[in-house]
C-alpha cells in the first residue's frame, strides 16, 4: 500500500463522520451516554471504594469523549458558516 493511501485511511473515521452528519444519531448517542453517566454517578455516590474509583474514572472518560464531540460539532459549524460566507 502506498504511503498516501495509508495516511488517508488513517484519517477516515466513518463513525465520527456519521455522528457529525446525522443529528438524530448524534443525539441518540449523546442521550445514551448521558444515561450511562447518570448510572455511573450513582455508583460514584453509593458504591464500594473500588467501584467508586472505577466509576469515577469511567465517568471522566465519558466527559472527555462528550466534550470532544461537542468541540468537533462546533468546529464543523464554524467551517460551514465560513463556507457560507465565502459563497
Amino acid at each position: 500500500m502506498d504511503e498516501q493511501k495509508a495516511a488517508e485511511e488513517l484519517r477516515d473515521y466513518p463513525i465520527l463522520r456519521e455522528l457529525l452528519t446525522d443529528q438524530e444519531k448524534y443525539q441518540a448517542l449523546r442521550d445514551q451516554c448521558l444515561r450511562t453517566c447518570k448510572q455511573l454517578d450513582e455508583l460514584v455516590r453509593t458504591g464500594s471504594p473500588q467501584v467508586r474509583e472505577t466509576a469515577q474514572t469511567t465517568l471522566n472518560a465519558y466527559g472527555h469523549a462528550l466534550g470532544f464531540l461537542d468541540e468537533a460539532l462546533q468546529a464543523r459549524d464554524e467551517v460551514l458558516e465560513q463556507e457560507g460566507e465565502l459563497r
